[in-house]
Protein backbone atom coordinates (compact mmCIF):
# COMPACT_ATOMS: atom_id res chain seq x y z
CA UNK A 1 0.00 0.00 0.00
CA UNK A 2 1.76 3.12 -1.25
CA UNK A 3 0.56 6.43 0.16
CA UNK A 4 0.86 9.80 -1.52
CA UNK A 5 2.01 12.67 0.70
CA UNK A 6 1.09 16.34 0.54
CA UNK A 7 0.30 19.26 2.85
CA UNK A 8 -2.93 18.97 4.80
CA UNK A 9 -5.76 21.05 3.33
CA UNK A 10 -7.92 23.34 5.43
CA UNK A 11 -11.12 21.43 4.71
CA UNK A 12 -9.43 18.24 5.99
CA UNK A 13 -8.62 19.60 9.45
CA UNK A 14 -11.58 17.96 11.18
CA UNK A 15 -10.80 14.58 9.62
CA UNK A 16 -7.15 14.91 10.67
CA UNK A 17 -7.99 15.83 14.26
CA UNK A 18 -10.31 12.82 14.50
CA UNK A 19 -7.47 10.62 13.25
CA UNK A 20 -5.17 11.90 16.01
CA UNK A 21 -7.89 11.23 18.62
CA UNK A 22 -8.38 7.68 17.35
CA UNK A 23 -4.65 6.94 17.48
CA UNK A 24 -3.50 8.72 20.62
CA UNK A 25 -6.41 8.25 23.05
CA UNK A 26 -5.90 4.47 23.44
CA UNK A 27 -2.11 4.83 23.45
CA UNK A 28 -2.15 7.40 26.25
CA UNK A 29 -4.57 5.27 28.27
CA UNK A 30 -2.32 2.23 27.77
CA UNK A 31 0.76 4.15 28.90
CA UNK A 32 -0.69 5.96 31.93
CA UNK A 33 -3.81 4.00 32.83
CA UNK A 34 -6.80 5.57 34.56
CA UNK A 35 -4.91 8.64 35.76
CA UNK A 36 -4.86 12.33 34.96
CA UNK A 37 -2.03 11.75 32.48
CA UNK A 38 -4.02 8.96 30.85
CA UNK A 39 -7.01 11.18 30.09
CA UNK A 40 -6.77 12.21 26.43
CA UNK A 41 -8.34 15.50 25.43
CA UNK A 42 -9.74 16.09 21.96
CA UNK A 43 -7.05 17.21 19.52
CA UNK A 44 -8.37 20.69 18.88
CA UNK A 45 -8.88 21.66 15.25
CA UNK A 46 -7.61 25.15 16.12
CA UNK A 47 -4.23 23.62 16.92
CA UNK A 48 -3.94 22.21 13.41
CA UNK A 49 -5.05 25.55 11.98
CA UNK A 50 -2.23 27.27 13.87
CA UNK A 51 0.30 24.69 12.64
CA UNK A 52 -0.79 25.29 9.05
CA UNK A 53 -0.45 29.05 9.58
CA UNK A 54 3.02 28.46 11.02
CA UNK A 55 4.48 26.14 8.36
CA UNK A 56 1.79 25.03 5.95
CA UNK A 57 3.97 22.70 3.86
CA UNK A 58 5.12 20.92 7.01
CA UNK A 59 1.67 19.62 8.04
CA UNK A 60 1.95 16.36 6.13
CA UNK A 61 -0.97 14.11 5.18
CA UNK A 62 -0.50 10.57 3.88
CA UNK A 63 -3.42 9.90 1.54
CA UNK A 64 -4.97 6.77 0.02
CA UNK A 65 -8.01 7.14 -2.25
CA UNK A 66 -8.71 10.62 -0.90
CA UNK A 67 -8.71 9.37 2.70
CA UNK A 68 -6.16 10.65 5.23
CA UNK A 69 -4.28 7.61 6.50
CA UNK A 70 -1.35 9.30 8.26
CA UNK A 71 -0.59 12.71 9.74
CA UNK A 72 2.77 14.17 10.69
CA UNK A 73 3.66 17.71 11.84
CA UNK A 74 7.09 18.88 10.66
CA UNK A 75 8.96 22.03 11.66
CA UNK A 76 12.19 23.50 10.39
CA UNK A 77 14.26 25.98 12.38
CA UNK A 78 17.35 26.55 10.33
CA UNK A 79 19.70 23.61 10.80
CA UNK A 80 17.33 21.82 13.21
CA UNK A 81 14.21 20.04 12.00
CA UNK A 82 11.74 18.01 13.99
CA UNK A 83 8.41 16.31 13.72
CA UNK A 84 5.64 15.25 16.10
CA UNK A 85 2.08 13.92 16.28
CA UNK A 86 2.82 11.05 13.91
CA UNK A 87 -0.51 9.23 13.54
CA UNK A 88 -1.34 6.15 11.45
CA UNK A 89 -4.95 5.04 11.04
CA UNK A 90 -5.70 2.40 13.72
CA UNK A 91 -7.05 -0.09 11.16
CA UNK A 92 -3.95 0.14 8.97
CA UNK A 93 -1.08 -0.05 11.42
CA UNK A 94 1.85 -2.49 11.19
CA UNK A 95 1.83 -2.28 7.38
CA UNK A 96 4.84 0.00 6.93
CA UNK A 97 2.76 3.17 6.59
CA UNK A 98 4.47 4.79 9.56
CA UNK A 99 7.82 4.27 7.86
CA UNK A 100 6.46 5.92 4.74
CA UNK A 101 5.30 8.90 6.81
CA UNK A 102 8.69 9.27 8.52
CA UNK A 103 10.48 9.05 5.17
CA UNK A 104 8.19 11.79 3.83
CA UNK A 105 9.01 13.94 6.87
CA UNK A 106 12.72 13.41 6.32
CA UNK A 107 12.43 14.29 2.63
CA UNK A 108 10.48 17.44 3.46
CA UNK A 109 12.96 18.53 6.14
CA UNK A 110 15.93 17.72 3.91
CA UNK A 111 14.41 20.17 1.45
CA UNK A 112 14.59 22.77 4.22
CA UNK A 113 18.35 22.04 4.50
CA UNK A 114 18.31 20.81 8.09
CA UNK A 115 21.37 18.94 9.40
CA UNK A 116 19.59 17.11 12.21
CA UNK A 117 16.05 15.89 12.83
CA UNK A 118 14.72 15.55 16.36
CA UNK A 119 11.59 14.06 17.89
CA UNK A 120 10.18 13.06 21.26
CA UNK A 121 8.36 9.97 22.41
CA UNK A 122 7.35 8.43 25.72
CA UNK A 123 10.09 6.43 27.45
CA UNK A 124 7.62 3.65 28.25
CA UNK A 125 6.41 3.39 24.64
CA UNK A 126 8.82 0.55 23.84
CA UNK A 127 7.39 -0.06 20.36
CA UNK A 128 7.84 3.61 19.47
CA UNK A 129 11.45 3.58 20.65
CA UNK A 130 12.23 0.44 18.67
CA UNK A 131 10.46 1.83 15.61
CA UNK A 132 12.46 5.06 15.54
CA UNK A 133 15.74 3.32 16.33
CA UNK A 134 15.16 1.00 13.38
CA UNK A 135 14.97 4.13 11.22
CA UNK A 136 18.31 5.48 12.46
CA UNK A 137 17.19 7.71 15.35
CA UNK A 138 19.18 7.56 18.57
CA UNK A 139 18.17 8.56 22.11
CA UNK A 140 20.05 11.64 23.34
CA UNK A 141 18.42 12.31 26.70
CA UNK A 142 15.31 12.38 28.81
CA UNK A 143 13.27 15.60 28.97
CA UNK A 144 11.02 16.31 31.94
CA UNK A 145 9.07 19.35 33.09
CA UNK A 146 10.06 21.07 36.29
CA UNK A 147 7.68 23.52 37.97
CA UNK A 148 7.89 26.06 40.77
CA UNK A 149 5.46 28.37 42.53
CA UNK A 150 5.73 32.07 41.62
CA UNK A 151 4.95 33.54 45.06
CA UNK A 152 8.57 33.86 46.27
CA UNK A 153 11.81 35.01 44.56
CA UNK A 154 14.43 32.58 43.31
CA UNK A 155 17.33 34.92 44.07
CA UNK A 156 17.90 38.19 45.88
CA UNK A 157 19.84 41.29 44.87
CA UNK A 158 20.16 43.43 41.76
CA UNK A 159 19.12 41.89 38.46
CA UNK A 160 21.95 41.72 35.89
CA UNK A 161 19.55 41.78 32.94
CA UNK A 162 17.05 44.10 31.33
CA UNK A 163 13.80 42.28 30.48
CA UNK A 164 11.76 43.08 27.37
CA UNK A 165 8.68 41.44 25.86
CA UNK A 166 9.06 40.84 22.15
CA UNK A 167 5.54 42.14 21.53
CA UNK A 168 6.46 45.50 23.10
CA UNK A 169 9.42 46.21 20.79
CA UNK A 170 8.76 49.26 18.54
CA UNK A 171 8.71 48.40 14.81
CA UNK A 172 11.82 50.48 14.17
CA UNK A 173 13.79 48.35 16.68
CA UNK A 174 12.57 44.95 15.51
CA UNK A 175 15.40 44.31 13.01
CA UNK A 176 17.99 44.75 15.78
CA UNK A 177 16.11 42.36 18.08
CA UNK A 178 15.68 39.80 15.30
CA UNK A 179 19.38 39.92 14.49
CA UNK A 180 20.15 39.42 18.17
CA UNK A 181 17.85 36.38 18.32
CA UNK A 182 19.59 34.83 15.34
CA UNK A 183 23.00 35.59 16.86
CA UNK A 184 22.04 33.85 20.13
CA UNK A 185 20.80 30.84 18.17
CA UNK A 186 24.10 30.71 16.28
CA UNK A 187 26.00 30.56 19.57
CA UNK A 188 24.14 27.36 20.40
CA UNK A 189 24.35 25.59 17.03
CA UNK A 190 25.49 26.57 13.57
CA UNK A 191 22.50 27.47 11.43
CA UNK A 192 19.93 27.26 14.26
CA UNK A 193 17.14 29.83 13.85
CA UNK A 194 14.13 30.07 16.18
CA UNK A 195 12.98 33.46 14.89
CA UNK A 196 10.05 31.82 13.02
CA UNK A 197 8.78 30.39 16.34
CA UNK A 198 9.11 33.80 18.01
CA UNK A 199 7.22 35.43 15.12
CA UNK A 200 4.47 32.81 15.29
CA UNK A 201 4.19 33.12 19.08
CA UNK A 202 3.62 36.87 18.79
CA UNK A 203 0.53 36.16 16.69
CA UNK A 204 -1.06 33.82 19.27
CA UNK A 205 -3.15 35.10 22.16
CA UNK A 206 -1.79 32.34 24.45
CA UNK A 207 1.95 32.74 23.72
CA UNK A 208 4.51 35.36 24.68
CA UNK A 209 8.27 35.83 24.31
CA UNK A 210 10.68 37.38 26.80
CA UNK A 211 14.13 38.73 25.90
CA UNK A 212 16.86 39.40 28.47
CA UNK A 213 19.59 41.89 27.57
CA UNK A 214 22.88 43.01 29.09
CA UNK A 215 25.09 45.73 27.61
CA UNK A 216 23.15 45.55 24.35
CA UNK A 217 23.67 41.79 23.90
CA UNK A 218 20.87 39.25 24.12
CA UNK A 219 21.56 36.86 27.02
CA UNK A 220 18.41 34.71 27.06
CA UNK A 221 15.18 34.11 25.17
CA UNK A 222 12.08 32.34 26.47
CA UNK A 223 8.78 31.40 24.83
CA UNK A 224 6.00 30.62 27.30
CA UNK A 225 2.41 29.56 26.70
CA UNK A 226 -0.20 31.20 28.94
CA UNK A 227 -3.18 29.01 28.20
CA UNK A 228 -6.62 30.39 29.15
CA UNK A 229 -8.03 29.08 32.42
CA UNK A 230 -4.65 27.59 33.40
CA UNK A 231 -2.99 28.62 36.65
CA UNK A 232 0.55 27.96 35.38
CA UNK A 233 2.85 29.32 32.67
CA UNK A 234 4.26 26.59 30.44
CA UNK A 235 7.75 27.15 29.07
CA UNK A 236 8.28 25.77 25.58
CA UNK A 237 11.66 27.23 24.62
CA UNK A 238 14.48 28.71 26.67
CA UNK A 239 17.82 29.69 25.15
CA UNK A 240 20.67 30.74 27.44
CA UNK A 241 23.92 32.38 26.39
CA UNK A 242 26.70 29.78 26.88
CA UNK A 243 28.80 32.26 28.89
CA UNK A 244 26.19 32.65 31.65
CA UNK A 245 27.20 31.40 35.09
CA UNK A 246 24.82 29.21 37.12
CA UNK A 247 23.89 32.26 39.22
CA UNK A 248 23.12 34.26 36.09
CA UNK A 249 20.97 31.42 34.81
CA UNK A 250 19.02 31.57 38.04
CA UNK A 251 18.54 35.30 37.49
CA UNK A 252 17.17 34.53 34.02
CA UNK A 253 14.65 32.20 35.63
CA UNK A 254 13.82 34.86 38.23
CA UNK A 255 12.82 37.20 35.40
CA UNK A 256 10.58 34.42 34.06
CA UNK A 257 9.05 33.91 37.50
CA UNK A 258 8.20 37.62 37.70
CA UNK A 259 6.89 37.49 34.13
CA UNK A 260 4.60 34.56 34.98
CA UNK A 261 3.51 36.38 38.12
CA UNK A 262 2.58 39.43 36.03
CA UNK A 263 0.30 37.11 34.05
CA UNK A 264 -1.33 36.13 37.37
CA UNK A 265 0.01 32.59 37.22
CA UNK A 266 0.63 30.63 40.41
CA UNK A 267 3.39 28.47 38.92
CA UNK A 268 5.74 28.31 35.96
CA UNK A 269 7.66 25.46 34.43
CA UNK A 270 10.19 24.56 31.78
CA UNK A 271 11.51 21.39 30.14
CA UNK A 272 14.93 20.24 31.39
CA UNK A 273 17.21 17.28 30.80
CA UNK A 274 16.85 14.84 33.67
CA UNK A 275 20.60 14.21 33.84
CA UNK A 276 21.57 17.91 33.75
CA UNK A 277 23.70 19.12 36.68
CA UNK A 278 21.84 22.44 36.63
CA UNK A 279 18.62 20.65 37.55
CA UNK A 280 20.19 18.75 40.44
CA UNK A 281 22.47 21.49 41.80
CA UNK A 282 20.28 24.60 41.35
CA UNK A 283 16.68 24.02 40.30
CA UNK A 284 15.68 21.37 42.82
CA UNK A 285 17.31 23.20 45.79
CA UNK A 286 15.48 26.38 44.67
CA UNK A 287 12.09 24.73 45.05
CA UNK A 288 11.45 23.35 41.57
CA UNK A 289 9.60 20.05 41.47
CA UNK A 290 9.37 17.46 38.71
CA UNK A 291 6.13 16.82 36.87
CA UNK A 292 5.56 13.07 36.35
CA UNK A 293 5.65 13.11 32.56
CA UNK A 294 8.88 12.60 30.68
CA UNK A 295 9.84 12.27 27.04
CA UNK A 296 12.80 10.64 25.32
CA UNK A 297 14.64 12.99 22.98
CA UNK A 298 15.74 11.24 19.80
CA UNK A 299 17.78 12.63 16.93
CA UNK A 300 19.05 11.64 13.50
CA UNK A 301 22.03 13.45 12.03
CA UNK A 302 24.06 16.06 13.88
CA UNK A 303 23.66 16.37 17.65
CA UNK A 304 21.25 19.05 18.88
CA UNK A 305 22.42 22.01 21.02
CA UNK A 306 23.61 21.17 24.52
CA UNK A 307 20.76 20.82 27.01
CA UNK A 308 22.35 23.22 29.52
CA UNK A 309 21.74 26.09 27.06
CA UNK A 310 18.82 24.78 25.02
CA UNK A 311 15.59 23.97 26.88
CA UNK A 312 12.90 22.92 24.42
CA UNK A 313 9.80 20.74 24.39
CA UNK A 314 9.34 19.46 20.85
CA UNK A 315 5.73 19.43 19.81
CA UNK A 316 5.10 22.86 21.23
Amino acid sequence: MKLSFRPLRLHEIRQASQLVDAVYAPQIRKLYGNTKLGAWRHYDEAKLESYIAREAQGVRAGVWREQIITLNICRSYGSLGWFHTLAVHPDLQNRGLGRQAVLDAELYLAGQEVSSIALMTWPTAIKNLAFYQSLGYRPVGLSIYTYRQTHSPLVEGSAPFYAQRYASIPPAELPRAQNAIRALCQRLALGLDYLPWVTWAQQQDFADTLLLWRNGELQALAIFYFFPRAHWAEGKLLLLHPALSPDERMWALEHMRMWARSHQRDAFGLPVALNDDFLRNHLLPAGFRLYPESMVNMVKGASPPHTSHHFVRFGG
